[in-house]
């Protein structure tokens, strides 16, 4: 254990609550927002990671293949994500509200779609506000007020992923790209998404 060829390694920050240990194939990782915990034999990488008081992520990455399960119990969303030679296909669902979706691109991400950007910014704005308007509730029970806006957070937390999406989108090294998306809603019904995009 005390040679220095060993991988064995571990680091805590006592200021921002930060745990890391490497232990030679396995590798744990946890701090006040998830844990992840993480098994690397060669070049196969599996993980399983779980964002406190949201979703449970598991994935497993090859050489050539990447997927990701994700599974939220708290707004029911299910997501599986393939990666394959530029090649990303994705399926969700939900098994609370009738939704589900498929969607396959290649090359540069599509930016998401104006009416998806709407919904998305509208909803995390209303989360926003709905967390802004009880924050007086928050010091007297915090794992209740959590609780109680886990919807709120999951809108900000889309909200914030569409935005990334976009800046994502122009710092990609891949110029060229097209995707096709299917979607159900038991509000808006079936709707098909498609588009190519080139960046100069």
């Amino acid at each position: 254990m005390g040679d220095k060829d060993d991988n064995f390694d571990i680091k805590f920050t006592a200021l921002m609550p930060d745990l890391q240990v490497k232990l030679w194939l396995l590798a744990l990782d946890a701090n006040t927002s998830r844990v992840n915990l993480a098994y690397k034999p060669g070049s196969f990488v599996t993980s399983l990671t779980y964002n406190y008081g949201g979703s449970l992520d598991a994935a497993f990455t090859t050489r050539r293949v990447g997927t990701k399960l994700s599974v939220n119990p708290s707004d029911g969303g299910v997501n599986l994500g393939v990666i394959y030679r530029g090649f990303n296909f994705s399926a969700m669902g939900n098994y609370l509200r009738p939704a589900a979706g498929v969607g396959l691109t290649y090359g540069a991400d599509l930016v998401p779609f104006p009416s998806e950007l709407t919904k998305s910014f509208n909803l995390a704005n209303g989360g926003l506000t709905n967390m802004a308007g009880d924050i007086s509730a928050a010091p007297n029970n915090p794992l209740s007020w959590y609780k109680l806006h886990s919807n709120d957070i999951t809108a900000i937390t889309n909200g914030i992923d569409a935005g990334q999406k976009i800046h994502k989108a122009g710092e990609s090294k891949d110029r060229f790209g097209f995707g096709l998306r299917l979607n159900y809603d038991k509000q808006t019904g079936m709707t098909i998404y498609g588009g190519a995009v080139y960046l100069f």
